[in-house]
């Protein structure tokens, strides 16, 4: 039964891609410091600091062997002589992890865990496993479990390779990738206490990246002393010798220690006082940090009214960077402030020409037309701010309508500017508008992070859905190898599942609506009737769909007839992966309707925070405008006194825009060098 052998080699790690689309979609990844986007962030770690051990005493502890469900089916076709018989060569190796390293360049994670799993716990591996090739293997394994988010059975294989001497590049590599999933989230404590008893001297590399994980593990438990302790001891062979410095600047200026925080972000900003090392170690992330670094150099300088030396800092940071919109509007803001009006001009002349989406759109309005204030140009100023009221305003009102509206919230997210989304609103929105909406909410970081988690997890289900069909062909071609049924040669779409989703967003909604019902929003009882059965209906409709979607499960008495599988054998392991793909379904569109309402709050936050800071832009759009009219009537009355006074030359009267005094009711007819009789009213008899 060739096509069966192939069949089951295929899905051998089932069991391990199920625990990793659990936990993959379960994860929640860490949130990044605002002020550190390039700088790699830890979890949020509660309770006692963390965990350490004695030098010498290296506490490897694996915890559960990821490797025994993929053993055992070793075992399962080996009883029936469908296990792989020949010897695994270094060759076919190498190339199946160029396979799952090209699978991984292509976001293709559980493909790579797909290749690899089945072959490094195949009993044909172990007289590779010393060799740089099966070194090479557990590591790309490794690495590609804690890329999917399933970081305890990274862990489990990291730590296999770290068992030689150091001096081994897969022992140094196991190290450093170790501290970047206790970055991202991934047990950092007990990957400080597996890191902890590990000899290592003060200059080597992956010991500042302990280092710095122990940091930025104080810093988030709040123990600031502690952090900056921890961040002195990255060396410069750290890949993350820059984070440590501006992170321990942001810390002290955090506690007003400007200078203190200033001698950590020149460290990294001026090229003079950083390490040679460093940014051979550190790669492209140390030059985001130095742009960062450069930009908090501006901002203290900005702080303390040290205009100028804000404009060095600022100008500091390079044309090639993502942060130059962001410097080159601080710094117009600094030169504003320094009533350097013109300087303020060419720095915002510099940010249009880039041409770049950022987020300082709306800002960068008012800055401009204020600058124009300031050099006393009413009409050029009143125009910009009328231009941005004409705008911005529609966004505003739209922003307040939808705060009170969360399913029209939810419709415009999903269908961006179709019509159906225009819809829910009530009135169609130019496309201006919604896209500004819409961008709004989606440069949000968190709000991306889990509607990423949303597709993933989409994935996921589908590969579930895939996975049950799989193992129930693999089941009947076990009990019957000529009972092969066709197959379709595309997937055809899972329209239930589909559905699925629909109304867990449907019933999400509705929830939404009757808890704001209950806090005591206007929402009239007839309505409000209305909603509770439409909730009913589409609960019940769910739990139908649910039900028939749900494989049979085996009964106790199938289990124990005579002709049950025996425990072990290979028809045991599949059935009891079918109940857990069975469970994983159910636990992971469960996971889908929580992750979905988080989505939604997020959006309703971001709403929240656009309508605030639009509000505060058109008040100050319409005081700006005063502004315009007192300034003009101001500058008029200062020419007229002057007038009076003998300062201006009768001539200058002509340069003075007559027009402007004129009434509403009053046209300017400027003199042509001729005067006609019927030109005067009351002149018609004159000789």
């Amino acid at each position: 039964m060739p096509d069966v052998r192939r069949a089951l080699a295929g899905i051998t790690g089932l069991s391990l891609g199920f625990t990793l689309a659990a936990w993959a979609a379960a994860a929640e990844p860490a949130p990044v410091a605002p002020a550190a986007a390039a700088a790699p962030a830890a979890a949020s770690v509660p309770g006692p600091a963390p965990a350490t051990a004695p030098p010498g005493a290296a506490v490897l502890d694996p915890g559960p062997d990821p490797g025994a469900a993929l053993r055992a089916y070793h075992a399962a076709l080996a009883q029936r002589r469908l296990d792989a018989s020949t010897q695994l060569s270094t060759e076919k190796l190498r190339a199946l992890i160029q396979s799952a390293e090209a699978q991984l360049g292509m976001g293709r994670r559980d493909e790579a865990i797909a290749i690899l799993a089945g072959v490094v716990e195949a009993p044909r591996f172990a007289p590779l496993k010393t060799l740089d090739e099966g070194r090479a293997a557990v590591f790309t394994l490794g690495d590609a479990l804690g890329r999917a988010g399933a970081y305890p059975m990274a862990r489990a294989y990291l730590l296999r390779l770290i068992q030689s001497s150091p001096l081994d590049s897969w022992y140094r590599r196991a190290v450093s990738r170790l501290v970047d999933f206790g970055l991202a989230g991934g047990e950092p404590e007990q990957i400080l206490v597996d890191l902890s008893g590990l000899a290592a001297g003060p200059e080597e590399p992956w010991a500042g990246d302990v280092a710095y994980l122990h940091g930025v593990l104080w810093e988030r438990m709040g123990k600031s002393r502690e952090a900056l302790q921890s961040y002195a001891q990255v060396n410069a062979r750290s890949r993350f010798w820059a984070q440590a410095n501006y992170r321990a600047g942001l810390i002290e200026v955090d506690q007003r220690q400007f200078p203190q925080g200033e001698q950590h972000f020149c460290k990294v900003a001026d090229p003079k006082q950083t390490p040679k090392l460093a940014p051979l170690f550190g790669g492209n992330a140390f030059f985001q940090v130095r742009d960062l670094a450069r930009l908090a150099l501006g901002r203290v300088a900005h702080e303390q009214y040290r205009f100028d030396d804000a404009r060095y800092y600022y100008h500091l940071v390079p044309g090639d960077s993502e942060r130059l919109p962001e410097a080159l509007y601080e710094s117009a803001t600094s030169r504003y402030e320094a009533k350097d009006y013109a300087a303020a001009h060419r720095l915002l002349n510099e940010l249009r020409a880039l041409d770049r989406p950022h987020p300082y759109a709306d800002e960068v309005w008012i800055l401009d037309a204020y600058i124009d204030l300031g050099e006393c140009q009413f009409p050029r100023a009143d125009a910009k701010l009328s231009e941005f009221l004409r705008r911005y305003e529609p966004v505003l009102e739209a922003a307040r309508r939808l705060e009170s509206d969360p399913r029209a919230l939810s419709v415009l997210v999903d269908g961006g500017q179709s019509t159906d989304a225009r819809g829910a609103l009530g009135v169609g929105l130019p496309a201006e508008v919604t896209e500004l909406l819409v961008g709004s909410i989606r440069v949000d970081p968190t709000y991306g992070r889990v509607t990423r988690q949303l597709v993933e997890l989409d994935r996921e289900l589908s590969g579930l859905d895939s996975a049950s069909a799989e193992l129930a062909d693999l089941g009947t071609r076990l009990q019957d190898p000529d009972a092969v049924k066709p197959r379709p040669a595309t997937p055809i779409a899972n329209t239930a599942a589909d559905r699925l989703r629909e109304l867990g967003q449907q019933t999400a909604a509705l929830r939404r609506l009757l808890r704001e019902a209950s806090l005591g929003q206007s929402v009239a009882a007839p309505e409000l009737q209305l909603v509770k059965q439409d909730l009913s209906r589409i609960e019940a409709e769910t739990a139908q769909l649910e039900a028939a979607t749900q494989p049979p499960r085996p009964s106790a008495a199938e289990n124990g007839s005579p002709g049950a599988p025996a425990d072990g054998s290979l028809d045991q392991l599949l059935l009891g992966d079918a109940l857990e793909a069975s469970g994983l379904s159910s636990g992971a569109r469960a996971l889908r309707a929580q992750l979905a309402e988080r989505r939604s709050q997020l959006a309703q936050e971001a709403l929240g925070r656009l309508e605030r800071r639009l509000t505060r832009l058109v008040r100050r759009a319409r005081a700006g405008r005063i502004e315009t009219v007192l300034g003009r009537k101001q500058a008029l009355e200062l020419e007229v006194e002057a007038l009076s006074q003998g300062y201006l030359p009768p001539g200058a009267v002509d340069s003075l825009e007559a027009a402007r005094y004129l009434g509403d009711d009053e046209e300017y007819w400027p003199f042509d060098g001729e005067d006609w009789d019927d030109e005067y009213v009351g002149g018609e008899g004159l000789p």
